[in-house]
């Protein structure tokens, strides 16, 4: 019974660094960033802010200010994605899936580590507006290979 218990939780936290590692290693790749950028300006993203916003941010409210930001940004690029069948599939690959995952998990980290407006709150949120610089990037690739 110990035994099995013990197998669970590492099993458990091995599946956690492996999930962790990988969505770091995809956000680190060489994701399009110029596609990311002709997105976020055609369509008044504000990723490229984000990052200027996080520096700025002291307080707990103004970091929720760049929350509610990626979050609009995010159901914009997954709206633009969506309205597109053609770029459904950019959409539902596994990396998507995954940091679409890895964005609620950041979001709930956010959530508990925002009170004292430190340090981690800082990187969940830097994190999440990497997911969806990623996102954006995905649907100006896929748009930039539908063009040609």
């Amino acid at each position: 019974m110990v035994t099995s218990v013990v197998i669970i939780i590492l099993s458990l936290a091995m599946f956690v660094y492996w999930f962790r590692y990988s969505c770091i290693l995809i956000l680190e790749s060489s994701w399009n960033e110029e596609q990311a950028q002709v997105v976020a300006m055609q369509n008044k993203l504000s990723i490229g802010s984000v990052t200027e916003s996080l520096a700025q941010a002291v307080t707990a409210e103004e970091l929720d200010k760049v929350k509610d930001l990626l979050d609009r940004d995010l159901k914009l690029v997954v709206a633009l994605l969506s309205k597109h069948p053609e770029f459904q599939e950019a959409g539902h690959s596994l990396e998507c899936r995954m940091l679409m995952l890895d964005y609620k998990l950041m979001n709930a980290w956010y959530a508990l580590s925002r009170t004292t407006a430190g340090p981690r709150a800082h990187n969940a949120l830097r994190e999440m507006a990497q997911v969806v610089g990623y996102m954006a990037g995905e649907y100006g690739d896929q748009l930039a290979t539908a063009r040609n």
